[in-house]
């Protein structure tokens, strides 16, 4: 409007009350425009922030929940283990239940802890957990887990990781449940008599860490689709364990968080493959 009036005294032309209708109107449009756009945004906002606080108190509600429930599960499975192992006098169908609850009680358990680890994952990881060091002796304690459960399936481990690996920035528990994951699915879905081989690699400002196996191999395909949420693969685990199609989603969605990333090599169906991630040398 105060150009509009400008324009006129400039060109000394003649102002009157009907010479300010159109720019009061346009004005007036474009000032509850604006007001009312603010209005909005205000709200927009107000209602993002107690979506994202009632989201918050549902993951913090539905976290302790499958927490509480996953010691009576592990208890289960703990029993049933005993009772296999100590061949305790019963028929055979009866064996045969018990082996049906210890494998469910399994399938529960990862399920449990799929759930565990995406809550924390969404949550990210905390700066304050963060720590710059070397990884050898998480790496080794994660290896060493899955020593017994490879040897079961009669599939040997081969480490080669360098006492000396440089420092990097990374949070343990992120770490552990990445090489988890790796190492579990290495042996899942490997037949017996092969071998899971984890090894280091030093790159120009990234320290590699390869988990490779002998196993049923992936296609082109499965690689593209390996790390999307709840997709199924072309393969089966050898040992008719459980799969989510969870897992490797959430080791790509940390590895981020730290920094690194995850690749996937393969020749093909029965070929074995290779899974190298990287993280950022400090």
């Amino acid at each position: 409007m105060f150009a509009y009036v400008q324009y006129h005294l400039v060109l000394d032309l003649t102002l009157t009350i009907t010479n300010y209708y159109i720019p009061i109107i346009v004005g007036l449009l474009f000032g509850f425009l604006i007001a009312r756009n603010l209005i909005l945004a205000r709200q927009i906002r107000n209602e993002r922030d107690i979506i994202i606080e009632k989201n918050s108190k549902i993951r913090s509600f539905t976290s302790t929940i499958v927490h509480d429930l996953k010691s009576p599960v592990a208890a289960i499975h703990s029993l049933t283990e005993l009772i296999l192992e100590d061949e305790i006098d019963c028929n055979d169908e009866t064996k045969e239940y018990i082996n049906m609850i210890q494998s469910s009680s399994a399938d529960i358990l990862e399920n449990i802890t799929l759930i565990l680890d995406k809550t924390k994952m969404e949550s990210g990881i905390k700066p304050d957990h963060m720590e710059i060091g070397n990884p050898y002796y998480t790496i080794q304690s994660v290896i060493d887990k899955y020593v017994v459960t490879a040897l079961q399936k009669s599939i040997s481990i081969q480490r080669l990781i360098d006492k000396n690996l440089p420092d990097v920035e990374y949070d343990k528990n992120a770490l552990d449940h990445i090489l988890s994951n790796l190492i579990s699915n290495a042996i899942k879905y490997s037949p017996a008599h092969t071998q899971v081989k984890i090894y280091s690699e030093l790159l120009t400002d990234r320290l590699k860490i390869v988990v490779e196996d002998q196993g049923l191999g992936m296609t082109e395909e499965d690689i593209s689709n390996a790390f999307d949420e709840f997709k199924t693969l072309s393969a089966r685990p050898t040992g008719n364990e459980s799969s989510t199609g969870l897992g490797l989603a959430i080791v790509k969605q940390l590895l981020e968080q730290l920094g690194g990333s995850i690749k996937i090599k393969s020749e093909g169906k029965d070929k074995g493959s290779s899974f190298e991630f990287t993280l950022k040398i400090s």
